[in-house]
């Protein structure tokens, strides 16, 4: 097993906390980031986080930026 492998491992699922009432925000940003040219990995990502190529390692661009509003589940 490589190193990119092994910092991609799982936990144990009993290793996960438990998570109770997640309160989702009313409107988040979404932005469009794109890896280099060499790489040409593509992908929406929450604006405002770094962004870390799960491809290559290094940092994304982004590139375009829109808000989303979380919608009524009726």
């Amino acid at each position: 097993m490589n190193k990119q492998d092994k910092e991609f491992e799982a936990y144990p699922l009993e290793e996960y906390p438990e998570v109770e009432n997640v309160k989702f925000p009313q409107e988040i940003y979404i932005a469009y980031a794109v890896c280099g040219k060499k790489c040409g990995t593509r992908e929406f990502i929450v604006d405002g986080q770094t962004q870390v190529c799960q491809q290559c390692g290094k940092l994304m661009f982004r590139t375009e930026v829109k808000k989303y509003v979380l919608a009524d589940e009726e």
